[in-house]
């Protein structure tokens, strides 16, 4: 699924993600100028500084979708799979980052790139678990 869509379900959950990434590129874009220029405060920040993960949602939400729309049992289990690989990949390595922020000296790692993460994690995964089918 990663290059070639087989299906009208995959080409919209392809388009949807990709909607969802711009939207977040643009939020986060609009709030990081906003709080460097303007300075907002109050629920007014709070709102602006929430709203690159609006999209993120979405692109969650937009999985759950596909998953329902993709009728090829063999690709749903597919997809699972490598989020199952991001999920556990994230989990480990962010929580062994936490040790090693507590006990050493390394740099913190900012939360904003735990979901990035994760999607590396996941398409990483994906030819790994289509390898076992092989």
């Amino acid at each position: 699924m990663l290059c070639s869509f087989r299906n009208p379900a995959q080409k919209k959950y392809v388009r949807r993600m990709w909607v969802a990434a711009a939207l977040c590129l643009v939020f986060a874009t609009v709030a990081a100028l906003s709080f460097h220029n303007a300075h907002p405060t109050g629920a007014f920040a709070y709102l602006l500084a929430v709203l690159p993960a609006l999209p993120i949602i979405g692109a969650v939400i937009g999985t759950g979708v596909y998953l329902d729309e993709e009728k090829d049992e063999f690709q749903r289990n597919l997809l699972v799979q490598s989020l199952l690989g991001g999920s556990g990949a994230v989990l480990s390595i962010t929580t062994a980052w936490g040790y090693l922020e507590d006990f050493t000296h390394v740099p913190h790692l900012h939360l904003i790139w735990v979901y990035p993460l994760f999607w590396l994690f996941a398409c990483l995964s994906y030819p790994v678990v289509r390898l076992r089918y092989r």
